[in-house]
């Protein structure tokens, strides 16, 4: 019996490539649906210019799309690049191969085909670094009966600042830059999937904090952009109050010290950095990332100034000392997998969050995945919360979450099914007590 559903699974997978390859060689859907960029029901990922919202504009690599259908068999993009590489994730799972966005002009390009008229969440992700194109999306096409959903989004945000590691430079093999450099694959996104979070990444290969390879501008000044501007390309303003990170990760050092920075150079400019991120996002933490030997001392005592003496609050350190295989010095898919490790158990220990669950934006931050029937919680006093469960909870691990994702507690259920969670310490707010596999309840602390 496993023989024959495995050789019929085998069976689906075959009909599913070979419809997606016929239909990408026609190049054009029966009955299209064009869904307008301005859709509310598309989610916008990365720095996009929405200076014309029917024609958003984008070029940092891991910028990503992503949306919800319904009663679609094909999806497509209508979209201007030229030099782009996209993965495509449908419900959590890549797509065997990429969609090379190869035309300057703006051209349709299939997706996916051959899906069930189920609901799917569609995401797509910009792999490689801009090489001076700035991508422009001009709509998604569905196939006849296709509607988008609304798709709540993630609660958590974080940012992520970085060289050719974070952009994922040859992080597939050594054949060929454009098309195996993915930021999808780096541990930036390793990290902020990890906590399924929103992020947004400003990576470039051969940039530096304070020196760059080949005098390429350092991503300081690059930070205030919309764009990554190589090649000198003209870009808005980025508005630093329409995104506002949970965290900030910095992974930077290697060019600059190859480039010839000094340690205090260095130091200087990681102060310069902090105050600037501090002026856009007062409170938000910032975890600076050092490989070893390449400016980590530097790193180490610049931070401890900046908790000390300079007097900002929630900056941190991590060392990553994992010695690398890849192509030209870079991490391998597996080295970017144990980089990513580190860098969630030390967000982990900053932020409080668990990476079992997290929050969503809409329905005031209810978790998801939660099925909220099997647990009731209530206030029995200003000091308690009771909290009760089916019978066959007994004895169950539960979690209090703040509706921003963070665990502040860690309960368990007695015999009947039943536990007390003390709130005599705790601040104001909504808050979700339970777990995936059994359910969520709602409560609301006030005083």
């Amino acid at each position: 019996m496993k023989d024959l559903l495995c050789a019929f699974n085998s069976l689906l997978r075959a009909e599913f490539f070979v419809g997606a390859a016929l239909l990408a060689c026609s190049g054009a859907f029966a009955a299209d649906t064009l869904i307008s960029p301005d859709d509310p029901g598309i989610n916008y990922y990365g720095r996009f210019d929405f200076s014309n919202p029917k024609a958003p504009r984008f070029n940092w690599s891991g910028t990503t799309i992503e949306f919800m259908i319904s009663g679609a068999t094909t999806v497509g993009m209508e979209f201007t690049d030229g030099a782009g590489y996209y993965d495509i994730e449908v419900d959590g799972a890549l797509q065997p191969a990429p969609v090379y966005a190869d035309s300057w002009n703006s051209k349709k390009y299939v997706l996916v085909s051959a899906v069930s008229t189920a609901s799917h969440v569609i995401r797509i992700i910009r792999r490689n670094e801009p090489y001076w194109a700035i991508a422009t999306l001009g709509g998604i096409y569905l196939s006849s009966g296709g509607k988008i959903l609304p798709l709540a989004r993630p609660a958590r945000k974080m940012e992520f600042c970085g060289d050719s590691w974070t952009a994922g430079y040859f992080v597939e093999d050594c054949s060929e830059q454009q098309s195996k450099t993915n930021a999808n694959k780096a541990w930036a996104r390793l990290t902020s999937k990890a906590f399924k979070a929103q992020d947004i990444i400003l990576a470039e290969s051969g940039i530096g904090l304070v020196k760059s390879l080949g005098g390429k501008t350092v991503l300081p000044k690059k930070y205030p952009c919309t764009f990554d501007t190589m090649g000198g390309a003209a870009t808005p303003l980025w508005n630093f109050t329409s995104w506002i990170p949970d965290i900030v990760s910095i992974f930077l050092g290697i060019n600059d010290k190859n480039a010839g920075a000094t340690d205090n150079e260095y130091s200087a400019a990681i102060h310069s950095f902090v105050t600037t991120i501090r002026g856009n996002y007062p409170d938000v933490p910032i975890l600076f990332i050092s490989l070893t030997g390449n400016m980590d001392a530097a790193t180490r005592t610049a931070v401890a100034a900046e908790t000390t003496s300079l007097g900002h609050k929630d900056v941190y350190f991590l060392e990553c000392t994992i010695a690398v295989t890849g192509c030209q010095y870079h991490p391998t898919l597996a080295e970017d997998k144990k980089i990513a490790d580190a860098v969630v158990a030390k967000i982990s220990q900053i932020t409080g969050w668990d990476t079992t669950l997290a929050a969503t934006s809409r329905s005031e931050g209810r978790p998801a995945a939660g099925r909220m029937a099997r647990i009731k919680a209530a206030r029995i006093d200003s000091r308690a919360v009771m909290v009760s469960a089916d019978q066959a909870a007994a004895r169950h691990a539960i979690m209090v979450m703040r509706a921003d994702g963070r665990i502040v507690e860690r309960l368990r259920l007695d015999r009947s099914g039943m536990c007390r969670w003390n709130t005599a310490q705790t601040r104001e707010g909504l808050y979700f007590i339970g777990g995936q596999d059994i359910g969520w309840a709602r409560v609301c602390i006030g005083r």
